[in-house]
């Protein structure tokens, strides 16, 4: 038989017992003689495929409907991807349909981004660029089946330039293996894949889409999807790190959830201070210690075995070093406080368990949701806490601005208290207070001082302090005669009130070489409050108790104070609750719903051992002086008795 001018077909046809059979080319033929009009139709098991007919993944693309997908490939000048001239390059290819793209976007591939560009990268970035970004983002360096995808979800792409520092973007591959006899059992950033299998062509495999992938969103875009992440945005809108992180090619963002900046509590309510130039600058320098210079996607970051405890360390925008490693419970950044982190010293050896155990400490952020996709890079959401680096220096005064505490800090100047808002351990310190509470101190063994501040309305309304403002102002037209402090001297009530002051301070005593600490900051679980302990304060021999009511809820009150002043008297109490608290450098900041009282005069001396010494001694005085007095009373009445039958002379 003859098929042209080129091609020539050999029919056999056989005869068994009657009944006919055939051949073409080796290929058994179906249903004979099936008659038509013009001519025989006999039907064939299997198509036969000329030498001379080629198929190319463009060839293969028109075939499955997506002509629209070719087209725009032709025209960003992308041609050599599908057109089967380079058979040697490895690729796999996501192809959306033609109504997939027609819904999605008409071919209208602008992505908004240009508002944010300057003038300069807005001509650069013409539509057949946009067009070239779009098609480059799906296509995939090597050839990926179902299986392979399943093992390597995060792929890379042929897009890569300046946005990435010339790395590549990526895509999330996800396989349902639950679902492989459905067309979604594989999707690419969410779109699903509508073949049961990929068509393999030579080194190209295609995936045919149900929509088309977008370009990693710029990272303020990608983050606002998160609820969780609306208070990171802010933080970096507050703080004027938006442009700046955004134009930063090649990042990894680690961002903090809305609980982490809460958790905080008074260091938050000082870093959002509107209008402080110290707190957006701290501010600043804290967003920037969540962005490492280089992305880091999931399957970078080592994994810590028995025979290897190495992580990734890469340096972040604010100068600090983070250490990037994954365990079987999942993935972590680690964040050392010290001036050389564990993982850069290289001097000693030591064992794969100690290394690791070293790590696994508090200063390990666990990471809960990894490879969130920017255009600059990626980002990895943070279960829980963030990232305080060192040169973000909180102290106490701070603190006491961010709770707008103005009246405890002018008491603190007033008193010549305000070094308890220094370091003490630092070189300079500020001159003592020449008062006795404070002569007996040893400056060697107080590491810091932790702050109970009531509010300024709990200030105002003291009556010692009303009086007081009330003669520092010469205001005599005040309406506050039942004022008890009306008739008491001015150096009584700043006697008063001095003592006040420092019942609500607390030292903390280190028993570690000053030298040893110098520099760093107090561990937390030094400043933490916790359930039944007692805490010293300024006050000679005057202690507090802290008592635990709730998960993480203290009340404070003196210890070992009486109930009542007097049998059948008024009840004594001081006590206050702890509303929020903050970690400063070298001590806490807690905030109190109340003033504590001072202890009544009675119970003002010594405590402890001291005290029980104190009342023996006052009881056998009192014993001794009552004993005295009974003899010289029992002397006179003998006297006077012996003499009743004498007469005078």
């Amino acid at each position: 038989l003859s098929l042209g001018k080129h091609a020539n077909l050999t029919l056999v046809v056989e005869e068994t017992h009657g009944s006919f059979s055939g051949s073409i080319d080796g290929q058994p033929l179906g249903r004979l003689d099936i008659i038509a009009r013009n001519g025989i139709v006999h039907s064939v098991e299997q198509m036969q495929r000329p030498d001379s007919l080629v198929f190319s993944p463009q060839k293969v693309l028109v075939g499955l409907n997506a002509t629209a997908f070719v087209r725009l490939f032709k025209d960003a000048g992308l041609g050599d991807y599908i057109d089967g001239t380079r058979p040697d390059r490895k690729l796999t290819i996501l192809a959306p349909t033609n109504h997939a793209m027609d819904e999605a976007f008409g071919y209208d591939l602008d992505d908004g981004d240009d508002v944010v560009l300057s003038a300069k990268e807005r001509v650069q970035r013409s539509p057949r660029d946009r067009q070239r970004e779009w098609a480059l983002y799906h296509i995939i360096e090597g050839q990926y089946s179902i299986e392979d995808l399943a093992q390597t979800p995060l792929v890379r792409t042929r897009l890569a330039g300046e946005w990435t520092d010339g790395r590549p973007q990526v895509v999330k591959a996800q396989v349902d293996q639950a679902h492989r006899a459905l067309g979604s059992h594989v999707s690419f950033n969410g779109a699903d894949n509508i073949l049961l299998e990929p068509e393999v062509i030579g080194n190209t495999t295609i995936y045919l889409l149900s929509s088309p992938m977008s370009t990693p969103p710029r990272l303020v875009n990608a983050l606002i999807q998160n609820l969780d992440l609306s208070l990171f945005v802010a933080a970096m809108g507050a703080s004027n790190t938006v442009d700046e992180i955004q134009s930063e090619a090649g990042v990894t963002v680690l961002a903090p959830v809305v609980n982490a900046f809460a958790s905080l509590g008074l260091v938050w309510s000082y870093l959002s201070l509107p209008g402080d130039l110290d707190a957006r600058a701290d501010l600043s320098r804290l967003i920037k210690a969540h962005v490492l210079t280089r992305p880091v996607y999931s399957d970078e970051i080592p994994m810590h075995t028995d025979s290897s405890a190495d992580m990734l360390v890469v340096k972040a925008l604010n100068g600090n070093k983070v250490g990037l490693y994954r365990t079987p419970r999942g993935m972590f950044a680690f964040v050392d406080q010290s001036e050389q982190p564990p993982f850069m010293r290289r001097s000693a050896r030591s064992s794969t368990s100690s290394r690791l155990a070293s790590v696994l400490d508090s200063s390990s952020l666990k990471i809960s949701e990894p490879d969130m996709l920017l255009q600059t890079g990626v980002a990895h959401v943070l279960e829980s806490g963030l990232i305080l680096p060192l040169n973000v220096e909180i102290t106490s005064a701070k603190l006491l601005r961010g709770m707008r505490a103005h009246i405890f800090a002018d008491l603190l100047e007033r008193f010549n208290l305000t070094y308890v808002l220094e370091d003490p351990r630092g070189e300079a310190r500020t001159a003592r207070s020449s008062d006795g509470d404070d002569e007996n101190e040893d400056p060697h063994t107080v590491a810091g001082y932790s702050l109970l501040v009531p509010s300024d309305k709990s200030w105002r309304e003291n009556p010692a302090y009303r009086e007081l403002m009330r003669r520092d102002h010469e205001d005599i037209s005040a309406d506050d005669s039942d004022n008890p402090w009306r008739n008491a001297t001015t150096s009584d009530i700043s006697h008063y009130l001095g003592r006040l002051v420092r019942l609500h301070v607390i030292p903390i005593i280190d028993s570690s070489p000053r030298e040893a600490s110098e520099g760093k900051r107090l561990p937390t679980k030094q400043l933490a409050l916790a359930d039944r302990t007692t805490y010293p304060t300024l006050l000679d021999d005057v202690t507090l108790r802290a008592h635990e009511f709730a998960t993480d809820r203290f009340s404070l009150q003196l210890e070992g104070a009486p109930f009542y002043q007097t049998p059948g008297g008024v009840p004594f109490v001081s006590v206050a609750t702890v509303v929020r608290s903050g970690i400063a450098r070298s001590g806490a900041v807690f905030e109190l719903d109340s003033l504590l009282r001072l202890p009544p005069v009675s119970s003002s001396g010594p405590g402890g051992w001291k005290r029980v010494a104190w009342n023996a001694a006052v009881w056998l005085t009192g014993i001794g002086m009552g004993s005295g007095l009974l003899g010289v009373s029992g002397y006179w009445v003998r006297q006077w008795w012996t003499r009743a039958d004498y007469q005078s002379l």
